[in-house]
């Protein structure tokens, strides 16, 4: 690479603030003890602040996908009726979640690139009652899509009893999101996105209703179990041993969004999007791929005989930048360039002069 760093324009993990590397590598501290304690606290407390919610938040040591996995066995048993709204690959991987654990969903799938339909969900709720659970995306990173979770969740509560499960992985502290004012249920997400830490916590905040729902879940769970997490929040706690740096250096990003504030960084996110697809529209000229796009990245269709994969792995290889490419049925068909968390307009402005560099030769061939 002729770079000597890494410059990390994916849509997770993300690059990390100074303080927040400096926190990794920090000597351990005991798990069980009372400075560990104190830390443990204060992000259980700074989790809310972020969630919008007085509600518990849960940690966990795993992926997204294992928080996601999490809100499954936590709420359903055998034989539960469940819908699951998709937007992209994570909306399918909610429904391979529960197909790994017997149940058998209902998927409501929407083109690509689009947003969930409110009234679609509600004639999807209307035709078929019983629902116990309805899964939703905030944002999908495959797509570049943003939800309207607000309107989604509204549909949910006027039609059905059903728990609103809400994947924000990767919105969380990018995009606008209010757990108790909007009604969510069990709303999940992970720490290596616009949480400005290095994956590894998963986190999932939890509802009063769906705490009776966890009570009488008949899922298998153990690691997972909202249950054991729960009792151990008493005395300041984790069931497991943690992820102990990681906790720590979460402490380190959550003061770094606090004095910004959370509609300051929601602003940022908007502006930095914003900024990006100026740029890209001046400097490339391709079509966006979403058609209702979230602030936390920007999926751009590459042109017909452009080896996306090639392209991308020559950047990596020459400029030492990271941008992702599609998934999926997208795979080799777009990039997508992140612009979350702690990625600044010049590592933005970086990535598209590779980008525009790159395909001029390509176009050239």
């Amino acid at each position: 690479m002729s770079r000597q760093k890494n410059l990390l324009l994916t849509p997770g993990p993300t690059p990390l603030p100074p303080q927040v590397l400096e926190a990794l590598s920090r000597p351990l501290v005991h798990h069980r003890t009372e400075a560990f304690a104190k830390t443990f606290a204060q992000v259980l407390e700074d989790l809310k602040w972020v969630y919008r919610t007085k509600g518990l938040v849960l940690m966990m040591t795993c992926s997204g996908t294992g928080a996601m996995e999490s809100a499954v066995v936590n709420l359903l048993s055998p034989g539960d009726e469940v819908l699951t709204v998709s937007t992209g690959a994570f909306g399918d991987r909610f429904a391979a979640i529960q197909r790994a654990f017997g149940l058998e969903p209902r998927v409501l799938p929407f083109e690509w690139g689009r947003a969930a339909d409110p009234d679609a969900l509600r004639r999807a709720l209307r035709e078929r009652k019983g629902a116990r659970a309805v899964f939703l995306q905030h944002t999908d990173t495959s797509t570049g899509v943003v939800n309207d979770v607000k309107a989604l969740g509204r549909v949910v509560r006027e039609e059905s009893d059903a728990l609103v499960v809400v994947d924000a992985v990767s919105g969380l502290a990018c995009e606008p999101l209010e757990t108790d004012a909007w009604g969510l249920d069990v709303v999940v997400s992970g720490s290596q996105k616009g949480l400005m830490n290095a994956p590894g916590l998963g986190f999932a905040a939890v509802s009063e209703r769906a705490w009776k729902a966890v009570e009488a879940a008949k899922l298998p769970r153990y690691n997972f179990d909202y249950r054991i997490m729960r009792k151990s929040l008493d005395a300041l706690e984790t069931p497991w041993t943690p992820a102990i740096s990681l906790v720590v250096a979460q402490a380190e990003a959550f003061k770094l969004l606090r004095a910004e504030g959370l509609e300051a960084v929601w602003r940022r996110h908007d502006e930095l999007a914003a900024h990006a697809r100026r740029e890209l529209t001046a400097k490339l000229g391709l079509p966006f791929f979403a058609k209702d796009p979230a602030n936390i990245l920007t999926g751009v269709v590459l042109p017909e005989g452009v080896d996306g994969d090639e392209l991308l792995a020559g950047i990596l290889r020459e400029e030492g930048i990271s941008i992702a490419g599609g998934q999926m049925k997208l795979k080799g068909r777009i990039f997508r360039l992140a612009h979350m968390a702690h990625i600044s307009k010049a590592d933005v402005d970086a990535g598209i002069a590779a980008l525009a560099a790159r395909l001029a030769k390509a176009r050239a061939r």
